[in-house]
């Protein structure tokens, strides 16, 4: 009996990696063709990831357990897992991140392989992949080559870029705001400035306020603008929200037209965020830009919100004045005894940071996407090649659709691609040569 099989290597045991393999096993599951999935992670653990690989009992997810699960037709997993953990957690509960890296964790090591296919984990490195015509042959650190069908890069998120003409001595500053020995260069009454003010600046001020009670901490970035709150019940979308709008004008009107109703703020950001990438696929070229350059910080401090109990600690800091939040222009960063780089991730094509990204981009099989924001994919999340070309196997989840897409790096975004991905590749046609006889 002839079975057809799809060989597909994805690349990064993150939680993007660990979302995608179990879709991948899950549309197996459902009767049509079999796959051999074959997850590469570099680090000693798959599932955690860099997002996810915490141990501070104060970073949070900064979402509601019940939109966090990593299986999109299963919505209540998380919450599921957790009771069976003996955690109490109900859909409005935020988890901390270190629990829902054990999650993953436990994703991949209880992985359901429906018969026919396979799943193997392999802790390696891809440094490398090259088209051979019918097959991918990827090249590891350690000197193998792995053979597959298809490849899905999910790469997670680089680390930050060191901000241009930032005036402070490489001893006096931390490029990596995740660096496990952080604290070791924080003295017990330091000032420390935190480069930039979204997420992980409000992460990293609760681990120093709480490992460093004396220490003073600044935060600075152009807009000077933190994170919103969640509150503690989940908010619906508004549902008098018209998505049938075609410009960024018309958007902005709608949304105000909705506040003005009177509809709550949080309800309107679940109105825009269900429909956003629609909205973004519709704007112009001109818009985008006028998007990324005006609106874009407002949307992501009001799409990206701090969990109740972090908002907590965060406006107590305000309040004692043990952080405060500074324009730019107004930060000497050299008076500062430790400046930490929290910026943000830097764009996935971004070169330097990934062996494999820069390997693909010299080959011209990987490019940067619009506005440099991530890879170039087209609607599938295959990678775009200079000529505009989707590649017959290779794809990309996660930050690395930026660009492409607006909404792509939340767990809720990657488990959709992933679904889709896997329903493209599960009816896509194979290369007779790859039919493995069973």
């Amino acid at each position: 009996m002839t079975v057809r099989t799809r060989r597909v290597l994805v690349v990064g045991g993150g939680a993007g990696g660990v979302v995608t393999a179990v879709a991948l096993l899950r549309r197996a599951a459902d009767g049509l063709a079999p796959v051999d999935v074959t997850l590469v992670e570099r680090s000693g653990e798959t599932g955690p990831g860099l997002a996810y690989g915490t141990h501070d009992p104060h970073h949070l997810l900064n979402n509601y357990a019940g939109r966090m699960s990593a299986i999109e037709d299963d919505p209540a997993h998380l919450v599921r897992w957790c009771r069976a953990q003996g955690l109490a957690a109900t859909g409005e509960t935020f988890v901390s991140r270190e629990t829902y890296g054990d999650y993953l964790r436990d994703l991949v090591q209880g992985a359901e392989v429906p018969p026919g296919s396979r799943f193997t984990v392999l802790r390696d490195e891809v440094v490398d992949v090259t088209d051979a015509g019918s097959d991918y042959l990827a090249t590891t650190a350690s000197g193998a080559v792995l053979t597959a069908d298809s490849v899905i890069l999910a790469l997670g998120n680089p680390p930050p870029r060191r901000p241009r003409g930032l005036p402070v001595d490489d001893a006096r500053f931390a490029d990596d705001p995740w660096d496990p020995d952080l604290l070791d260069r924080v003295g017990p009454h330091d000032s420390v400035l935190l480069v930039g003010t979204g997420l992980t600046t409000v992460d990293v001020s609760a681990q120093l306020a709480s490992a460093r009670p004396g220490v003073s901490i600044t935060a600075t970035s152009r807009h000077g603008l933190l994170p919103l709150h969640h509150v503690v019940e989940a908010p619906c979308p508004a549902p008098a929200f018209d998505a049938d709008v075609v410009t960024l004008r018309e958007v902005l009107h709608e949304v105000r037209r909705c506040l003005a109703a009177g509809a709550d703020w949080r309800c309107v950001v679940e109105s825009v965020k269900a429909v956003a990438n629609d909205l973004w696929a519709g704007f112009s070229l001109e818009d985008k830009e006028r998007f990324t350059r005006h609106v874009a910080r407002r949307w992501e401090i009001a799409r990206h919100r701090m969990a109740p109990a972090m908002a907590e600690i965060v406006d107590d800091l305000l309040g004692t004045g043990r952080l405060t939040v500074v324009p730019t222009s107004q930060v000497d960063p050299a008076s500062y005894d430790l400046v930490v780089n929290c910026t943000g991730p830097a764009p996935v094509s971004s070169t330097g940071w990934n062996p494999l990204v820069d390997s693909l981009a010299l080959k011209g099989m990987l490019w940067p996407g619009p506005f440099g924001l991530g890879v170039d994919v087209d609607a599938d999340g295959a990678l775009v090649d200079a000529d505009g070309l989707g590649a017959r196997g290779m794809y990309a989840v996660g930050a690395a659709r930026r660009g492409v897409d607006w909404e792509v790096a939340a767990v809720p975004d990657i488990r959709r691609q992933a679904l889709r991905l896997a329903e493209h590749l599960a009816t896509a046609d194979l290369d007779p040569v790859t039919e493995l006889v069973g």
